[in-house]
């Protein structure tokens, strides 16, 4: 998957009942100016590495993550500890986005 699709599918994740529950702001993982209000629209602009959000997403829904291997092959046991963070009630710092 190419970074928009990734980034699109990050955006359905984060929308979706489980992921609400954590109550995370989308300013934490997306630039999104000075907007209070933010749309599903306006979650273009990735502030972290999309494949890391999406295993963090993706661990949070309760669904299987689509970018596990990528982070995995990138650093070893890097989606795994994502993964674990998450399932602990923790959200791990996510690396920047290049």
């Amino acid at each position: 998957m190419d970074q928009q699709q990734i980034n699109q599918r990050c955006v359905e994740l984060f929308n979706s009942p489980r992921v609400q529950t954590k109550m995370w702001n989308p300013r934490m993982f997306w630039e999104v100016g000075r907007h209070l209000n933010v749309t599903s629209g306006q979650l273009t602009d990735p502030k972290v590495d999309v494949a890391e959000l999406e295993v963090m997403l993706s661990a949070a829904a309760y669904e299987p993550s689509q970018c596990a291997d990528e982070v995995n092959q990138r650093e070893g046991g890097r989606a795994d500890f994502i993964r674990r963070a998450v399932q602990s009630g923790q959200r791990p710092f996510l690396r920047r986005a290049d």
